[in-house]
Parts: C-alpha cells; sequence; structure tokens
C-alpha cells in the first residue's frame, strides 16, 4: 500500500493527527510519502499513478479529476470530521472509500459549545465582561435574556445537532430542525421537523451545524437570513460555505441581527480586513471553538485506525460512503 500523507502549512496544529499516521506507517514499513501540502500530490503525476491511501485535511480537493488521474487511488482519509473538499459521490462511483475522524468526542465537544454560544449570546456575557472592564454602570433594561422558553432552530440534523437537542432538553425551549435529507432518523420527542424558511422566521436562536458539500451553495442564504427577527441570534458551527457570509455581515452592520457567534469562515484564517472583524455584536473565534484536548486525541486514533483497516484490506471503521464498498471490494480483486 501507498500513502500520500498531505500536510496543511496553514493549519500547523494538524500535524499532531498526521504525525501518529507517519508514525505508524514508519513503524510497518509501509511505503509513503510526507507532502508538505497536498498541491506535492496533484502536481506530480507520477506519484498520482501510483498512490493508493490519500490522507489530510478534509477540505482537500478530491475531485472526479483527481480521482481519474490516481488509478489505483482506493481511498482518501479526513484527519478531522469535515470532507468538504470531497466529491463523494464520484468517489463511490469510482469504488474510492471516503473516511473521516467523526469521534463521539468531538460530537460531545462541538455540541457542548453551541449550547455555549447560545447562552453567551443570549446572556450578553461579553456585554458584562466589558461593563467590568471599563467600569460601566449597570443599563436598565438589561440586554441578558433567559434561554428559558425560547425557539431554538438547529440547521441540519446529524449526530452532533442530537447532542445538542438532548442537552438542550432541560431548559425548556422549543427545538426546531431542518434537515436536506427528507426523512432524518433519530428525532427525539421534543424535537420538531420544520421546512428552512419557518425555522429562520419562528426561530430566537438559530444553529447551523449542516455538513459542507463539496461544489454545493450554501444552506443558508440572505434570503433565508433576511427572514431572521431582528431579536435573532445566529451560530455557526460547521463550514463556512454553509451560509452566505457576506450577507449575514450586511445584515450584522445593519444591526438587523441582535447578534452572531462564528467559529468558520468562507476563507480561513478571517482575512485581517474582513467587515465580520469590526462588527460589535459578533463572537469571533478562529474554528477551534469546541474542539478539546479530548477531542483532538480521539482524532489522532481514529485516523490511524482508518488508515489501519485498508492496510489490512478492510473498510476503514469510520466509512462516509458505504455505498462504494462493493465496487471497491471488486477494484481490490481486479489489477488496475
Amino acid at each position: 500500500m501507498s500513502v500520500a500523507v498531505c500536510a496543511l502549512p496553514e493549519m500547523p496544529h494538524l500535524d499532531p493527527l498526521l504525525d501518529g499516521v507517519r508514525q505508524w506507517l514508519a513503524a510497518h514499513h509501509i511505503p509513503h510519502h510526507n507532502l508538505p501540502h497536498v498541491q506535492a500530490l496533484l502536481s506530480d503525476p507520477g506519484l498520482m499513478a501510483q498512490v493508493q491511501v490519500a490522507v489530510g485535511f478534509g477540505n482537500m480537493p478530491m475531485t472526479a479529476q483527481v480521482f481519474d488521474a490516481a488509478p489505483q487511488l482506493h481511498a482518501v482519509v479526513s484527519c478531522v470530521s469535515g470532507t468538504d473538499g470531497f466529491d463523494v459521490n464520484a468517489a463511490s462511483e469510482r469504488g474510492i472509500l471516503v473516511a473521516n475522524a467523526a469521534t463521539p468526542d468531538n460530537h460531545r465537544g462541538m455540541a457542548e459549545a453551541a449550547v455555549m454560544l447560545m447562552l453567551n449570546l443570549v446572556h450578553d456575557l461579553d456585554g458584562s465582561r466589558l461593563a467590568m472592564h471599563s467600569n460601566l454602570p449597570r443599563p436598565y433594561p438589561l440586554k441578558a435574556q433567559s434561554l428559558w422558553g425560547k425557539t431554538v432552530g438547529l440547521v441540519g440534523w446529524g449526530r452532533i445537532s442530537a447532542l445538542v437537542a438532548q442537552l438542550l432538553r432541560p431548559w425548556g425551549v422549543r427545538i426546531l430542525v431542518y434537515s436536506r435529507r427528507d426523512q432524518p432518523g433519530g428525532l427525539p420527542d421534543h424535537v420538531e421537523l420544520s421546512g428552512l424558511d419557518t425555522l429562520m422566521r419562528d426561530s430566537d436562536v438559530v444553529c447551523v451545524l449542516a455538513g459542507a458539500i463539496a461544489g454545493a451553495p450554501p444552506v443558508v442564504t440572505r434570503g433565508h437570513l433576511e427572514q431572521l427577527k431582528p431579536s435573532a441570534f445566529f451560530i455557526s458551527l460547521s463550514r463556512g460555505s454553509t451560509v452566505d457570509e457576506a450577507a449575514l455581515a450586511d445584515l450584522l452592520a445593519q444591526q438587523r441581527l441582535a447578534g452572531a457567534a462564528l467559529d468558520v469562515f468562507q476563507k480561513e484564517p478571517l482575512p485581517a480586513d474582513s467587515a465580520l472583524r469590526s462588527l460589535d455584536a459578533v463572537i469571533l473565534t478562529p474554528h477551534r471553538v469546541g474542539h478539546t484536548f479530548e477531542a483532538d486525541n480521539s482524532l489522532i486514533s481514529a485516523t490511524i485506525a482508518n488508515v489501519q483497516a485498508l492496510w489490512k484490506g478492510q473498510a476503514p471503521p469510520l466509512l462516509c460512503n458505504p455505498q462504494a464498498l462493493p465496487a471497491w471490494q471488486l477494484r481490490r480483486k481486479t489489477p488496475d
């Protein structure tokens, strides 16, 4: 098995995740290539012709064109939960497996962070911190509100959203969920399935947790954002491509929303001249909220486990496209 391990210079915090894979490959004398960037793979026809497994960050451009230029490629592995750079449908059509590191610790960290940000925004924690720092008088009326009795809209229904709904159960909130799937499973009795327009109109807090799909337009468009109440709060935690970021910045600048919390952006790191940086009612974090010590350790072991399984000729434990298994198994039996 020949493996290409692709680093991401702009995200050096990923190096420990990939180092675990490199060390395991070296210890088992498995041929592998430690590359400084995925472009080092994509720009090398000779390497593309021989690599069987590509490992790296989930935004690697693993497209149909790339797959066709890599005749021996059998799997692509994301060292994080996201696979937004991978054309999963094209991979499945070619019998190429897609795996990620969507671990329970990662889900738990993100769900806790979502609830933390909801409470931070609704209770105006940043406003209270500013008042303390600047010795400001207590205002009347207070901006802080209770989360109790509010309507929370979750855009996307998956393992993280399910945990958020579970954590919110004791808070006495109404929970609306929008899913791109026609029949999302596992909806608990305290959750209502909703259309996206209704969710945006009715929610006091909207949290976007829908996974990104390579090449797809934003899930939340300007038209959706314009339906939010002026008193509503908006949270984005999945990928920057899922939300019309420019439209959101416009609405916040016009004070047509009460506030927002963003951990993901269309371009990362967030440019220094981004309009979002000049807004007062916005919490900005550098794509790491919900990323915990426990979650990072779990990503390392999960990525290694995926590569280990592939080395043994088995399907990776965190497989994203089980529909590709028959074609993958046939390819393994047929010389390329």
